[in-house]
């Protein structure tokens, strides 16, 4: 026993595991914590009205994001994988997928200017909104392609510490331009010039790939297989992001820009105990997936899953308490009378999210395009019922409608996955917690 101890501990491997995975979280958690923190700032420079502009200008430049890079970070690095040793060919990949998402990005520009030559404003955004959008996406995809590409060269050190200057000096910059303008068009455009700054940074750490690149002898074939190995995340990339914009377009269809700044102060203030519970999961989602043959592994797959479906009521009362002055304190007093929203927010965003730890029956039978179909018809079960549910109430409403299409989503999630590879999930546990998650959420914006 000690002789395995001690093998397991000297193994180079997991030391690297655990150094990489050490790097990638303080990157992660720093640039969210900094994120959460710019809320209250945002929400006392600004109107509420602005910062709708604000969260509607995230939401929309992810939703590109994904688009122009068309699923290449996932695709590639299965070819660098094969390649790992062959540094010209390395080199050719990472310059071709910088190459090939600004391209994509040049032709959603071309389609942007000509409708602006026609219309003044898309999704309530103006178009020098729209301009900093596409600048915005052009300094994100190239220091996400040069994270991916790090990242997967195990240079975490240098991957992590890209993500995170960059981040950070999109914040600072965004912070002083506020300081000099109390404006979230002043913000954002500091905020674009900061991660210029970021996306410069990303190239310099990865020049010598940039300097060695050669057009590749074989590079019609490994255009083609990248293609091949990309595009099929897409769908899945578009209809999880696709799930935090139906809301917004509820929203706007139904109300306007005050409600939307009230519902986006609240929804993000609500994501952070799911920031904590995908950081856990991703930790345990390796050792799950690795051992889930093994009586313990199953075992710990399901208790993993009973712990957070227990979590969810619990976190919905202890918030219940706390929202005014949660709410309060990083929003300001233009937002507490909408603090009753903020556990059913937050409960809404656990559940649309429960499908992080749980499922590996797809992944096992290889089947995780049936995820893709669930995820879009949970999309469209969420904007049925937030419409629904908002038009007899108010933002509440949607939030409510959102909260059931989670619901739904993960108990289909669960039973397909069950019927692919069983792990005996306590579908009881699922049902009550369900139940009285609705039932505590119901009564709040009935009496509320």
């Amino acid at each position: 026993m000690k002789t395995k101890l001690k093998h397991i501990l000297g193994n180079k491997l997991l030391h690297k595991g655990i150094g990489d995975s050490a790097y990638y979280l303080v990157a992660n958690v720093g640039s969210k914590a900094i994120g959460f923190l710019i809320i209250p700032i945002l929400a006392r420079a600004v109107s509420i009205e602005e910062f709708a502009n604000y969260d509607l200008f995230l939401i929309i430049a992810a939703f590109f994001q994904i688009i122009v890079t068309l699923g290449l970070d996932s695709g590639v690095t299965i070819l660098m994988a094969e390649n790992q040793n062959n540094d010209n060919t390395l080199s050719f990949l990472y310059v071709t997928t910088l190459l090939m998402s600004m391209g994509m990005l040049l032709s959603v520009s071309i389609l942007l200017y000509t409708y602006f030559q026609f219309f003044h404003t898309l999704f309530s955004l103006p178009k020098s909104l729209w301009q900093l959008i596409v600048a915005y996406i052009l300094f994100n995809i190239i220091t996400y392609h040069t994270f991916n590409f790090l990242r997967w060269r195990t240079e975490a050190k240098k991957a992590a510490f890209t993500n995170l200057f960059a981040y950070l000096a999109g914040i600072v910059i965004g912070l002083f331009f506020l300081y000099t303008d109390a404006s979230i068009h002043s913000y954002l455009t500091g905020l674009v010039i900061g991660t210029s700054f970021g996306a410069l940074f990303s190239l310099f750490m990865a020049r010598n790939y940039l300097l060695k690149f050669q057009i590749h002898p074989a590079s019609t074939a490994l255009l083609r297989d990248l293609l091949r190995l990309s595009l099929p995340f897409i769908p899945n990339y578009i209809g999880n992001n696709l799930m935090q914009m139906a809301d917004r377009v509820v929203i706007l269809m139904l109300f306007g820009k005050y409600e939307l700044g009230i519902y986006a102060v609240i929804m993000r203030l609500a994501a952070i105990p799911q920031f904590l519970a995908g950081t856990v999961t991703g930790g345990f989602l390796p050792v799950m997936y690795n051992n889930y043959k093994e009586a313990n592994g199953r075992h710990l797959i399901r208790n993993f899953f009973n712990v957070y479906l227990l979590m969810i009521p619990i976190l919905f009362l202890l918030f219940y308490v706390v929202s005014t002055p949660l709410v309060g304190l990083f929003g300001g007093e233009a937002y507490m009378k909408a603090a009753y929203l903020l556990p059913m927010a937050l409960v809404s965003i656990l559940f649309v999210n429960g499908t992080q730890g749980i499922g590996f029956g797809y992944t096992i039978k290889r089947k995780t395009h049936y995820i893709m179909y669930i995820t879009f018809l949970s999309v469209a079960l969420n904007f049925l019922f937030s419409i629904l549910f908002g038009y007899f109430s108010d933002i509440g409403g949607v939030i409510f409608g959102t909260l059931i299409a989670g619901v739904i989503r993960v108990w289909m999630h669960t039973v397909y996955s069950e019927k692919l590879y069983p792990f005996h999930y306590n579908y009881r546990l699922l049902a009550s917690t369900a139940a009285v998650t609705l039932l505590l959420s119901g009564y709040t914006l009935l009496f509320h």
